[in-house]
């Protein structure tokens, strides 16, 4: 396993085929391996297969304010996704993406009930914007997998 950081200060992973397998394997085998209220799934059984954090009461990025309504699969809470991480395989890098759910589920809500005066198009750039999250969600994912890294022993 290779860390390095990027340009703006990120760190970057670049792990083999087999490091990233062990990875899934040990998230697929417990999804509360961070054992903090942090949880993380692996589906594998996508065309990509990736790692999906989730967030909860106990743990959640600085600033957040939406519900906690998903349920966690194996898990007796409810969470909410933060993001999710994949691994490339030509190049080893790990890749992340913040998917924040439940800004587009408040963001809904809200247009749905007629609290937000916002017209289709900006309801729709709205959506997409939330979605994305902020510089506070990427910093806890991030910092969420590297927390894995280390309970994984990579």
């Amino acid at each position: 396993m290779e860390k390095t950081h990027s340009e703006d200060g990120e760190p970057t992973w670049n792990l083999s085929a087999d490091e990233w397998a062990a990875l899934t394997a040990r998230a697929q085998a417990q999804s509360d391996v961070l054992e903090d209220g942090a949880f993380v799934r692996a589906e594998v059984a996508l065309e990509v297969p990736c790692l999906v954090f989730y967030a909860t009461p106990l743990n959640k990025p600085d600033g957040w304010g939406y519900p906690f309504l998903e349920d966690i699969a194996n898990a007796r809470t409810r969470g909410a996704e933060i993001g999710r991480a994949w691994h490339e395989p030509d190049t080893g890098f790990v890749q992340f993406m913040v998917t924040l759910v439940a800004a587009a589920q408040e963001l809904a809500a809200d247009y749905e009930s007629g609290a937000s005066d916002l017209d289709w198009v900006t309801y729709e750039q709205a959506v997409a914007a939330a979605v994305q999250g902020t510089p506070a969600d990427a910093a806890w994912l991030r910092r969420e997998f590297a927390r894995l890294m280390r309970v994984a022993n990579l």
